[in-house]
């Protein structure tokens, strides 16, 4: 085995309190033909002081990204720059044990056809309080792809597929297919390697089944510019090219004004745009506590908003002195919205809240969330039954606005309507956007003999509804249906061809009593905007004599259908004369559910509370 020598590749991003051992690893490894080529990919913590006495190593070298370039192009340069013909990868969280590279060498050299070997990986917890399982399939983690720890292969000049090209979590993606043809590929079924596991790891900040997003790995990275990322098979989010229109510079007006957003901006973040087009400056100072795929949060893709140092911020916001402070929109930013409230009190400062006061009481930041609402110089309420709701636990604001907070950008509200697909086959097609809430097989199967389709629109969860998604296609097979989902800019036109749009569908048992109402009965979900967007009247279960806020909201409005079972929603949606009111009353007030016709009326309430604050500190 003289002959083989390996080039180890550790790519580090912000692992200093692990990469000590990485390193130790490689040095207490049986096999000694080996180079070390660190590639410090933009880090911001104290990597540098904790690998820095490794580094007199002539084995070792050291190359430094003043910026995150992301895995693929540090993996480059140090592939540049490899000695050897065979590479290793030792990400800086993981470890090898002390016969991983002897393994692979043996392989090698026994068999000279083969261009890859990878081993298995131990990545469970031996600890009593915390319950996990090795499950592995060919030593790999079901549902994650091939890791760099355990994987080896011959260096035969290909190159890692780049940020600048397009992301994905999946490795095989983004390069493993690209030695698939250049020979065999051997599973060593040893263990010789550890993946460690934490919330920072790739795949948990960008894979949607893990609970990561688009928005949570930009921010994780620092990205500044727009990205081409992978999310399914099927699905690839061109920023570029989705935000081109919002990347426009906007002059500001002589008389706008400075506004920074805190927190976060929860779903259509792209909707702030509007503030620049109407004159404003804008500045984020996002929160780092990342939650559900839907808390977005800067540096984002659109727009002109300029980035404050999230290590720097009280300096920075004292240099802008921004007229107002607009804080925001999830449970995830509550406690660092607070803590920015009470370092800037001299600031006018909104608080516009959504998701959820349930959330807040059962992860323990409640006072603070209640604080925020109380302190504040301005409050935004999601609706009138909200506002109601908390003023249980707070005095009447005499300062609110009613507004929801994540409505989506007005310019995807184009007119590029579907004919409908009822017009072609004589039934009747509803469609559902995301989580199917409140339908069950049952309902599908009744629907189904009704002549009534369902087509759903999903894939972050499709792999949890699995099962529910085969029962429903063997009891509707021509009428249950499941699509790719589409981007906001095809809502229009996708769902256009459809009848009518199902909401949360649930039975309340408030009773009319606003301290017995639960989070389904205060929250308008986002996906009324997507049917409104389309023109649909939306479907949801009749909840009269119970406040529920969704159904309030489309009653006031009657663009909805209100059912008690499926056999009475099944007569509705064949009510032809009644569903085209509904389709034109939904038609009629569907620009009311974009952020842009709302604008005027958020910076009337913000000059409203700037002027306040000045009258009350003159007082």
């Amino acid at each position: 085995m003289n002959e083989i020598f390996f080039s180890v590749i550790m790519p580090t991003y912000n692992q200093a309190s692990f990469i000590r051992r990485a390193i130790q690893s490689l040095f207490d490894q049986t096999f000694h033909n080996w180079e070390l080529i660190i590639v410090n990919d933009g880090c911001t913590d104290n990597t540098e002081e904790f690998l820095s006495d490794f580094l007199s190593d002539n084995r070792l070298i050291y190359l430094k990204n003043e910026q995150n370039a992301g895995l693929g192009a540090a993996i480059n340069k140090a592939l540049d720059i490899a000695k050897y013909d065979y590479i290793a990868y030792l990400p800086s969280d993981d470890m090898y044990y002390p016969h991983h590279l002897e393994c692979m060498a043996k392989e090698f050299a026994k068999n000279k056809d083969v261009v890859l070997v990878h081993t298995m990986m131990k990545w469970n917890v031996a600890d009593s309080a915390i319950n996990t399982k090795n499950n592995l399939f060919m030593g790999m983690p079901v549902n994650i792809s091939l890791q760099l720890v355990q994987t080896t292969h011959k260096n035969i000049g290909c190159r890692w597929t780049e940020r600048k090209e397009f992301v994905s979590e999946d490795l095989y993606k983004t390069f493993w297919y690209k030695l698939s043809d250049k020979g065999r590929f051997v599973y060593k079924p040893l263990e010789t390697c550890q993946w460690t596991i934490h919330p920072h790891q790739r795949h948990k900040i960008m894979s949607e089944n893990f609970g990561g997003h688009i928005n949570k790995y930009r921010s994780y990275y620092n990205i500044q510019s727009p990205i081409r990322y992978q999310v399914s098979d099927h699905i690839m989010i061109d920023e570029a090219e989705a935000y081109k229109y919002l990347r426009k510079d906007v002059t500001p007006s002589a008389n706008g004004l400075k506004i920074l957003i805190v927190g976060d901006l929860s779903y259509n973040p792209e909707r702030i745009y509007a503030f620049e087009e109407a004159g404003h400056t804008l500045y984020g100072l996002w929160t780092h506590d990342y939650g559900y795929s839907f808390d977005n949060v800067g540096p984002l893709p659109f727009g002109n908003v300029k980035e404050i140092d999230f290590r720097n911020w009280e300096n920075e916001v004292a240099k802008i002195k921004p007229d107002i402070i607009y804080a925001m929109l999830n449970s995830v930013a509550v406690s660092f919205c607070y803590e920015v409230m009470r370092k800037c009190g001299d600031i006018p400062f909104v608080w516009h809240f959504k998701e959820g006061p349930f959330m807040s009481q059962v992860n323990g930041i409640w006072d603070k969330l209640i604080a925020l609402y109380h302190e504040s110089d301005g409050q935004i309420f999601l609706n009138t039954e909200i506002k109601r709701w908390y003023e249980q636990f707070i005095p009447p604001s005499k300062m609110s606005l009613i507004l929801d907070g994540d409505l989506p950008k007005g310019d995807i509200f184009n007119d590029t309507f579907s004919p409908k697909l009822s017009e072609e086959d004589g039934e009747i097609h509803t469609v559902v956007a995301g989580r199917m809430v409140g339908i069950d097989i049952d309902m599908v199967k009744i629907l189904a003999e009704e002549g009534i389709h369902i087509h759903l629109y999903t894939e972050s969860y499709e792999h949890a509804w699995s099962g529910m998604i085969r029962e429903m296609k063997d009891v509707a097979p021509a009428h249950f249906h499941v699509h790719h989902r589409v981007s906001a800019k095809q809502w229009v036109r996708e769902f256009s061809k459809y009848d009518a749009g199902w909401l949360h569908c649930f039975g309340s048992n408030n009773y009319g009593d606003i301290s017995q109402c639960e989070w389904n009965d205060l929250n308008i979900p986002a996906r009324i905007s997507t049917m409104m967007a389309a023109g649909l009247p939306t479907i949801q279960k009749d909840n009269t004599g119970h406040i529920v806020a969704m159904q309030s909201c489309i009653q006031n409005m009657d663009c909805g259908i209100f059912y008690t079972n499926a056999h009475d929603l099944a007569c509705k949606l064949h009510n032809s004369q009644r569903m085209k009111v509904l389709q034109k009353n939904a038609e009629k007030h569907r620009l009311s559910f974009t952020f842009d016709a709302h604008v005027q009326e958020l910076i009337d309430f913000f000059i409203k509370v700037i002027n306040n604050k000045k009258q009350h500190n003159f007082e």
